[in-house]
């Protein structure tokens, strides 16, 4: 009996040669601009915390706190803060790498079809890919809202490092939805980034229509899986079995009904599209495990409060501080943006930072792929949608939720979160330059052709 034959691999040397410059290239640039020693912040917190593999600020953070564990062990040298630093760096690095690997990948599938490359040659196409990719992850990894968190002890690009992995599992899974390991993959790995930031939760209702863009079936059950936790939910708050989302404000409550509601309109579309419901719930069961699973690191939390380490909060080794760490319950209830008004001077805010931060030249590369997206493969077409719906949650969700003043001390604050959205911005422009360098180098004999 033969075995069936694979086909190439998905990520091709060219990809990894752009993962591999990018990351080696910012990390030299983070070690250069590297704090020497405790900065600000909750740099002096993390870096104990590293140091005795103990337990950090709520929500306590484990995944990071073993990531920087390991290299106050592995480096021999300097002292302890600035080897949590050094870990920190290394995950920004990664993240950089990461995104400029997805860049080239998808710059794969836009060259493939477009038709009026014939100027390019196979190498030059390689090159091309390579160098988007590697254009995009730097200019993420050198905007003002992620550098200065890259060269500190500080867990934010430990959690775009797991961002960045999730999207590209997910990239790889809808090329090829039967090879559903690779969902489950990022099923995990979203898992393990909720143990390292919470605010990440605006990414969960995206998940759906990026799996419905892979497979409808899958995506269907997702989508009524969603609306039926939701009711459960709803139902539980009222009877006072579980917290109610009217604790936190009127505010947050109206976005859980509407993303409830709006899940359950997709789910009910393409329950009468595809005349079933349900039929892959192996699938999403399999995914809440693997979910699960990722979010299981949390009971280190209470592993590493018995050995009483200096930084201990909360003491989650008793049923109450468990809770309290992971509820964050210290901090001030979250308080969402309660007027139309008062989200758009926010929004405005927001395109403002990220003008200055990111760079308003690249925002508006970021708008070439749609305006070519038809002339692509369907999967690139499919994937380009998928980052404009991973891109509203992201910068809406987030903004509503952080409900930032529009003073200059609270956008310094805040800022940090908007680099969650650059990340599809990007992405984003890593592919406007793969159809900006296609459109520059035609000749003019494939133009005449085409215009014929």
């Amino acid at each position: 009996m033969q075995c069936a034959q694979r086909g190439p691999p998905f990520f091709q040397k060219t990809d990894w040669l752009s993962f591999g410059a990018t990351t080696l290239l910012a990390l030299a640039v983070y070690l250069l601009t590297l704090a020497p020693d405790v900065g600000l912040e909750f740099s002096g917190i993390y870096s104990v915390g590293a140091m005795y593999a103990g337990v950090e600020q709520p929500p306590g953070y484990p995944l990071w706190t073993l990531w920087a564990w390991a290299f106050t062990k592995l480096l021999p040298f300097s002292n302890i803060a600035w080897r949590a630093s050094v870990a920190t760096a290394v995950a920004g690095a990664l993240t950089c790498g990461v995104i400029a690997l997805m860049v080239s990948r998808g710059g794969a599938a836009i060259i493939e079809k477009i038709p009026d490359n014939q100027k390019l040659k196979p190498k030059e196409n390689k090159w091309l890919r390579a160098v988007c990719g590697y254009s995009a992850g730097m200019v993420f990894g050198l905007n003002g809202a992620f550098w200065p968190q890259a060269v500190i002890a500080n867990v934010w690009p430990l959690s775009m490092l797991l961002l960045c992995t999730v999207l590209s599992l997910l990239l790889r899974w809808s090329y090829n939805p039967e090879r559903r390991n690779f969902l489950y993959m990022a099923a995990f790995v979203y898992g393990l980034l909720l143990t390292n930031s919470q605010i990440e939760l605006a990414f969960m209702p995206v998940i759906p229509f990026l799996a419905m863009l892979g497979d409808q079936k899958i995506g269907r059950d997702m989508f009524l899986a969603g609306m039926v936790l939701s009711l459960f939910w709803l139902i539980g708050s009222f009877c006072g079995s579980f917290p109610s989302p009217k604790d936190n404000g009127a505010g947050l409550f109206f976005i859980y009904i509407l993303l409830s509601v709006l899940a359950g309109l997709v789910g009910i579309v393409l329950t009468i599209k595809t005349r079933r419901a349900f039929s892959e719930w192996k699938v999403i069961l399999i995914c809440c495990t693997s979910f699960s699973a990722g979010l299981s690191l949390c009971f280190y939390l209470p592993v590493a409060s018995m050995t009483n380490p200096p930084i201990n909060w909360g003491y989650p080794r008793t049923v109450e501080g468990f809770f309290h760490v992971l509820s964050r319950g210290q901090y001030e209830s979250i308080r969402v943006t309660q007027t139309a008004a008062r989200f758009f001077e926010q929004f405005q805010m927001y395109f403002a930072v990220a003008g200055k931060e990111f760079g308003w030249p690249y925002l508006l590369i970021a708008v070439i792929p749609f305006c070519f997206r038809q002339r692509t493969a369907a999967f690139a077409r499919k994937w380009i949608l998928g980052l404009l719906a991973v891109y509203v949650y992201l910068a809406t969700l987030m903004l509503a939720v952080l409900n930032p003043s529009l003073d200059k001390s609270s956008v310094e604050i805040s800022k940090v979160y908007f680099s969650a959205s650059y990340v599809v911005l990007a992405l984003l422009m890593g592919y406007g330059l793969v159809f900006l360098a296609i459109l520059l180098t035609k000749s003019p004999n494939s133009r005449n052709s085409s215009a014929e």
